[in-house]
């Protein structure tokens, strides 16, 4: 399959620090990537980078013909955080992601009720999104950045405010809307145990490329042992033949 992003020797310099060296790495259709690493290590950054909202000081991102920044949805770090009040219902905040201005009414509300039931928010459609739990609104807000049906779906540290038992649903959310809808994801997460049971390939950033390719090949890496140490390594490959052991 073809690539819809190729990261080309992309660096980001703010002042004399530099954020990004040197990054490659490529997403292809139906991928799902997962982006990890110690905090200030650049994974924000080079997503900002790649959404245009942040300069490159060299290299460039690369785009196939068929596939644009239009076509990304793009759910961010900090998610709703305005008080219980704010006059909006959870079906006018989904209704705010749509990118295409000549569906009609009738239209628009089937998306929405379909999109809905899939992430097992239909009920809510009428609630105002203040009143509703950390993980209830993350569905939400992930309904908004797929409701114009993006070709790739960004997802920045998605899970970051919720306790472990809502973030492993979250995550098996996202593993099944990219089963059944063949959408490519970027995952970017701290939280190297788990997003590696998910992902088809894995980059491991730290201002530079650490390690990146398929995740079945994240436990062979003498680079990723030599940054996060033998005993780290050890613990995420017992974790992820675990969940392999299990899954068979």
């Amino acid at each position: 399959m073809s690539n819809l992003i190729e990261a080309k020797n992309v660096c980001v310099q703010y002042g004399k620090m530099l954020a990004l060296d040197h990054v490659n790495f490529n997403v292809g259709q139906q991928d799902y990537l997962a982006i990890f690493g110690p905090n200030g290590s650049g994974k924000t950054t080079l997503m900002r980078a790649l959404l245009g909202l942040v300069d490159t000081s060299s290299g460039e991102f690369e785009f196939s013909e068929d596939f644009s920044r239009y076509e990304i949805g793009y759910l961010p770090q900090k998610g709703f955080n305005h008080d219980k009040h704010f006059p909006a219902s959870v079906y006018e905040i989904i209704k705010t992601g749509l990118n295409r201005k000549n569906l009609k009414d009738k239209d628009i509300h089937q998306a929405i009720l379909e999109l809905s039931r899939k992430l097992g928010i239909e009920s809510l459609l009428k609630k105002r999104i203040g009143y509703l739990s950390g993980g209830q609104q993350q569905r939400v807000l992930l309904a908004r950045a797929l409701i114009s049906k993006p070709k790739l779906l960004i997802l920045d540290e998605p899970t970051s405010a919720l306790d472990p038992t809502i973030r492993e649903e979250f995550y098996q959310l996202i593993k099944n809307y990219h089963q059944e809808e063949k959408v490519s994801i970027i995952l970017i997460s701290h939280d190297l145990n788990s997003v590696s049971l998910y992902a088809t390939h894995i980059l491991y950033l730290d201002q530079k490329v650490i390690f990146y390719g398929l995740s079945t090949q994240l436990c062979q890496s003498e680079e990723l042992m030599a940054q996060i140490g033998p005993q780290a390594t050890a613990a995420l490959c017992q974790v992820e033949q675990h969940e392999h052991h299990i899954h068979i």
